[in-house]
């Protein structure tokens, strides 16, 4: 076994051994055990940077891969299927690496900041063992070589994220909250279910190379709708873990949970796992499922931008912003802008991260007030706070020198170059949504700062009762003065909370991922994930073949999955370790007869590095202008958000109440399903059980007429035999005395009348 593989392992179980001993014996613990989770994080970061360091640094080769697997079950000859084994195996890519670094400093911060914001609560304990499980899962999930194996992880978060969101079960909204996203979830993840189900169908087997394998061989015997079928079947599970339209409901109610579990479900673990698991089954998705993707990646950034603008809690704006940047992630996927996806998922990830924890500083800071209409004037009194929201904002909002600068502008440029090659038309709707979302992000984040952090203390002016205030006007508060806060209680949070901020603060500055502030395709990110090999359907699947997209200029190569699965010896249930030949980009240069080039991707591919300054431009625009639209709004007082608000308030409704999703699904869905139990009840009631009832009283009465028929006839019968038989035994009894003279007289009786019958016919 490779020792990275051995490491890998470890990793693994680090997390799930702080889960076992704080569960059961935080109480026995000094602290309730919290050192002992930040501890063994720790420890899994510093062996998950040891293999980043190997993998990316030491070795530099986008085309790097190891693996290995075992045998877990073995059912041997099943009659009808054939040989039925399920393997579960660890894969190591620079994907991998990377996110195995990504999710450990995450989690280790997230735990580290929780030591601060979760000390006094009566369940901390628990709360960090929780954060283990958490955090088992996600890393099961970027470690597994197989369909199955991430399927078992992927329940577990969704197990994890149960525990979590619900960890203040005694408030009903949290309750409810958790039910809300545990249900979601479970919808997207019957469709990935039955998209893992067909391919096991075509091909008896969980493995990706394997499945990648026999797609490049043709052997996929279903028509090629079938195979875009599993594509989207598959992406479904996505649709629910990354919250993309239309399961995007739950993620904003998930801010009942702690806000560092917010931290972490919104940057490394939960969200983090639908895009990842998009970027793993990339190589199978036919066209029209990457279509679909793209459209919902982008109608959800839209979406849920238009619904942020006008939110009041301080994590509400900042969930909805998660899932518009997921929408981002799915659409760059969707366009086949692999690597820019998966650079703005990381990207993404450590400015989010530093915002949540930010929203956690001023909401334990402000004594757990969220709603950001009652803020303001923050920036003197938390000055490490602003600076690192403020930077973490920028990121976010796409601003240059930022790494956000450089992973989204990616996308948007292999969105237009994605709406060329396909023609225009309805295609050019994905960048144009795109581009417009950014302008919201810059709008949204430009209001959130301001409200949060200049002006005047706002505090004075909340309700006695915050429950019944107004939702619809308040932003018109932001006042001009000096900072003077209302509350001289409120004051920087400590060293354990403020570090963590430091630390993804720095990791949201363009240098850590590219020497160019404008280019992101110069920096290691980009150039150790290249974009994979993809299947493009045709319309005789027998013929269809592993198409490989031609990179950009600057990447070495694409890994040809057949060539892995070649060097692999499936049934071997020892370590392995595989090393993958580059395949050659150029057009129309086949290698080993499995890989080619695909003109349409190439061309996609190109036409989105053609477009790079384009989408800088329209990006910048948009972006200055949601700068400016809220200054305008919010600083200078041109515009009056309450007036304003007055004036559309039908759009403004429109946005506060998030689309009316929650109302639409109550009254289809949910008043739908009572609906429908209740005529199943009265059908089962009046048919089902009218007709078991009616059967139970003919029987009934069948059985009174049997019963009856039995009683009167059959045993009249036999009681009147037995009434006739007993008279005339008693009446026999009478002549049978045993005495001699009795029987003498009888027989001279008898005689004597005998006589008298013979003599009288004589006579006539």
């Amino acid at each position: 076994m490779h020792s990275l593989i051995q490491l890998s392992i470890v990793v693994l179980l680090l997390p799930l051994l702080s889960f076992v001993i704080l569960i059961f014996f935080n109480r026995r613990l000094p602290r309730r055990g919290d050192f002992i989770g930040v501890g063994i994080l720790g420890t899994a970061f510093g062996i998950s940077a040891y293999i980043f360091w190997s993998v990316i640094v030491q070795t530099y080769d986008p085309a790097f891969r190891i693996a290995w697997d075992f045998t877990w079950i073995d059912l041997g000859n099943v009659p009808g299927v054939g040989p039925l084994q399920i393997k579960m195996g660890i894969v190591i890519d620079n994907l991998t690496a990377i996110m195995l670094a990504m999710v450990t400093l995450i989690s280790l911060l997230v735990h580290l900041y929780s030591t601060g914001y979760m000390a006094g609560d009566k369940n901390y304990g628990r709360y960090f063992a929780f954060l283990g499980i958490f955090t088992f899962s996600m890393l099961g999930i970027v470690l597994s070589d197989n369909l199955f194996a991430i399927y078992i992880f992927w329940e577990l978060v969704g197990l994890s994220s149960y525990l979590l969101i619900g960890f203040f079960f005694e408030k009903d909204s949290a309750a409810d909250a958790q039910k809300k996203a545990f249900l979601a979830n479970r919808v997207g993840d019957i469709g990935m279910w039955l998209g893992i189900l067909i391919l096991y169908s075509q091909f008896h087997t969980f493995s990706f190379e394997q499945i990648y394998a026999n797609l490049a061989a043709g052997k996929f015997a279903l028509s090629n709708a079938w195979l875009t079928a599993a594509g989207i079947l598959l992406f479904m599970g996505c649709v629910g873990k990354s919250a993309q339209f239309p399961l995007h409901i739950w993620l904003p109610d998930a801010m009942e949970g702690p806000t560092p579990v917010s931290a972490l479900i919104h940057a490394a673990t939960m969200v983090a796992a639908g895009v990842y698991f998009v970027a793993r089954i990339f190589v199978m998705l036919t066209p029209d499922a990457l279509h679909v993707i793209a459209f919902i990646g982008a109608c959800t950034a839209f979406m849920a931008a238009t619904i942020a603008i006008t939110q009041n809690d301080i994590k509400r704006v900042l969930a909805y912003s998660t899932v518009s940047q997921l929408g981002y992630m799915v659409l760059g996927l969707g366009v086949g802008a692999y690597s820019a996806s998966l650079f703005h998922l990381v990207t993404h990830a450590f400015f989010k991260a530093c915002l949540f924890l930010g929203s956690g500083a001023i909401i334990h800071a402000m004594h757990h007030e969220q709603d950001m209409r009652w803020m303001g004037g923050l920036r003197k009194h938390m000055p490490w706070t602003f600076a690192t929201f403020t930077l973490a904002t920028l990121a976010l909002a796409g601003l240059p020198l930022t790494s956000g600068f450089l992973s989204k502008d990616a996308i948007l440029a292999g969105a237009i170059g994605f709406a060329k090659v396909e023609g225009g038309g309805i295609f050019y709707l994905i960048p144009v949504l795109g581009f417009f979302s950014a302008m919201l992000t810059a709008f949204y984040m430009g209001r959130q700062i301001w409200l949060v952090f200049f002006g005047e203390s706002r505090t004075h002016l909340k309700p006695a009762d915050n429950h019944h205030a107004d939702h619809h006007a308040h932003d018109n508060h932001a006042v001009h003065g000096d900072d003077h806060h209302a509350d001289h209680g409120v004051h920087e949070v400590s060293w354990n909370m403020r570090a963590p901020l430091v630390i993804l603060a720095a990791l949201s500055v363009f240098a850590v991922y590219s020497p160019d502030p404008l280019d992101g395709a110069k920096g290691w990110f980009m150039k150790m994930i290249p974009t994979p090999a993809t299947v493009v359907g045709e319309a005789n699947p027998q013929k269809g073949a592993l198409l490989a997209a031609t990179p950009a200029p600057h990447l070495a190569g694409i890994v040809s999955p057949s060539e892995v699965v070649a060097s692999h010896p499936a049934a071997e249930p020892v370590a392995e370790e595989h090393g993958v030949a580059s395949a050659a980009a150029g057009h129309g240069e086949e290698k080993g007869g499995h890989v080619y080039s695909d003109p349409r991707q190439a061309e996609i591919v190109h036409a989105g590095h053609a477009a790079h300054y384009t989408a800088i431009y329209i990006s910048s625009i948009m972006v200055v202008l949601g700068i400016g639209m809220a200054f305008v709004v919010y600083v200078f007082r041109i515009i009056d958000p309450e007036k304003t608000a007055q004036a559309i308030r039908p759009l403004y409704l429109f946005s506060l109440n998030k689309w009316y999703w929650d109302e639409i699904y109550e009254a289809t869905f949910i008043k739908g399903s009572i609906v429908l139990s209740k005529i199943l009840s009265w059908f089962d009631t009046n048919v089902v059980d009218g007709i078991v009832n009616g059967v139970a009283l003919l029987v009934r009465k069948f059985a009174f007429a049997n019963n009856s028929f039995d009683k009167y006839v059959v045993d009249g019968m036999v009681n009147f035999t037995a009434f006739t038989v007993n008279t005339t035994g008693a009446v026999l009894r009478k002549l049978q005395t045993g005495k001699v003279q009795t029987y003498v007289a009888m027989l001279i009786l008898a005689i004597f009348g005998y006589f008298v019958f013979y003599f009288t016919r004589l006579i006539y």
